[in-house]
């Protein structure tokens, strides 16, 4: 065969192993990690208090609909501590009049960010010197909860005795192409991180969830606390590292129908997000592992369909038929699994590749001309960030 043809095949190969993985991930991730929905505990003879820490930055379109469906929940020692930081828009008044009106919440307003901090992270230490409760759930301004959540995990997390739940939130995309963006994120997640196995006490693997981290409070103090993880993007990841090194007891669960992320409005909204992570998880702040991360994105995007292309080969076609079915195959598992649309899922491929090879690209283009990171219109130097960084990939 020409060395034109080797490289055809080649490709193909890559599609076929892509296709492969993601079936695998999705697979094992059903199994291994529960839906919250199915889970029926015993009630605890007595119910442990329970703080919910909610930093927020400008969320003044999702914060108010997240708050009311905490409120909503029959916990009976719930305690919300809402840490507005630094806002410049409506969140600091919405907050401020939540609080008036439900004596459970409790709001701290920042200021000023401290030097060689991460705004978020400095906002959940504040949080959790307000956390009076035996457990503390950290969560995003853009979550929502079905009724009776808190509760069911809580109750969970102790007939278990757990250390800490994550929950892998449902998404709620606006577009099938945002569904699209998200679910390559994700692929990319369960090929990298193999999330499942962090349940795994043999395993280092560790996974955490911006949409819900749920931890024990005396396993948390004996951690090195959010100081550890002061200057680290990937904080919801971090702290499970963090819970896992300090022997603590972890499960993830899927929150499909339970725990709703609302965030990202447009595909705009999600390529400015998904820049930080791209950034310090992907490129590792190397302009050159960055493009070569976004043209090996751009490679794979089209690697399933490269089997389609004229070589004389009668039997590469076939293989690559039986790939795109084994992609087909596993974007039903994972839209099961996450109640995605299976549209945006089955178009991840190669479109979410495709923006997600583009915000690596973007985020590492412009980490060097600003010469470090802009997350929550924030400048962080890129030396002090590498400094910091606690997850890796």
């Amino acid at each position: 065969m020409s060395v034109a043809v080797w490289l055809v095949v080649a490709w193909s190969v890559l599609g076929a192993v892509s296709s492969a993985l993601f079936l695998y991930g999705s697979v094992m991730l059903v199994p291994r990690c529960p839906q919250l929905a199915a889970l029926d505990p015993p009630e605890p003879l007595s119910w442990p208090a329970l703080s919910v820490v909610v930093p927020a930055r400008n969320e003044a379109r999702t914060i108010e609909a997240a708050l009311a469906s905490l409120l909503a929940q029959d916990h009976p020692h719930l305690q919300i501590v809402l840490v507005d930081d630094r806002s410049t828009d409506g969140t600091a008044a919405i907050a401020d009049g939540l609080a008036a009106s439900d004596s459970r919440i409790s709001v701290i307003h920042v200021g000023q960010l401290p030097t060689a901090w991460l705004g978020k992270v400095h906002a959940l230490q504040r949080g959790i010197e307000r956390a009076c409760g035996h457990w503390v759930l950290f969560t995003d301004a853009d979550i929502h909860f079905a009724p009776g959540v808190l509760r069911r995990a809580v109750a969970w997390a102790e007939a278990e005795r757990l250390d800490h739940v994550a929950v892998l939130a449902e998404l709620a995309p606006p577009s099938v192409w945002v569904s699209a963006c998200l679910t390559a994120a994700l692929r990319g997640l369960l090929a990298l991180r193999r999330p499942w196995e962090a349940s795994d006490h043999r395993s280092s693997k560790a996974i955490g969830t911006g949409a819900f981290n749920l931890v024990r409070r005396t396993a948390f103090d004996r951690t090195p606390g959010f100081e550890w993880l002061r200057l680290e993007v990937a904080d919801d990841i971090g702290l499970g590292l963090m819970m896992k090194r300090c022997g603590a007891c972890t499960r993830l669960l899927l929150g499909r129908g339970q725990v709703r992320n609302a965030g990202y409005a447009t595909l705009a909204d999600a390529v400015r997000g998904l820049e930080k992570n791209a950034f310090a998880q992907g490129a590792r702040f190397a302009p050159g592992r960055g493009m070569a991360l976004a043209g090996l994105g751009v490679v794979g995007a089209f690697a399933p369909f490269a089997a389609f292309l004229p070589v004389d080969l009668p039997w590469l076609a076939a293989a690559g038929a039986a790939a795109l079915a084994v992609f087909v195959a596993a974007a039903f598992v994972f839209t099961r699994a996450c109640r995605e649309s299976p549209w945006g899922v089955l178009r991840s491929l190669p479109v979410g590749d495709l923006v997600m090879s583009y915000v690596i690209a973007r985020a590492t283009v412009l980490g060097v001309l600003r010469g470090g990171l802009v997350w929550r219109d924030t400048m962080y130097p890129t030396e002090m960030r590498r400094a910091g960084q606690r997850v890796g990939i």
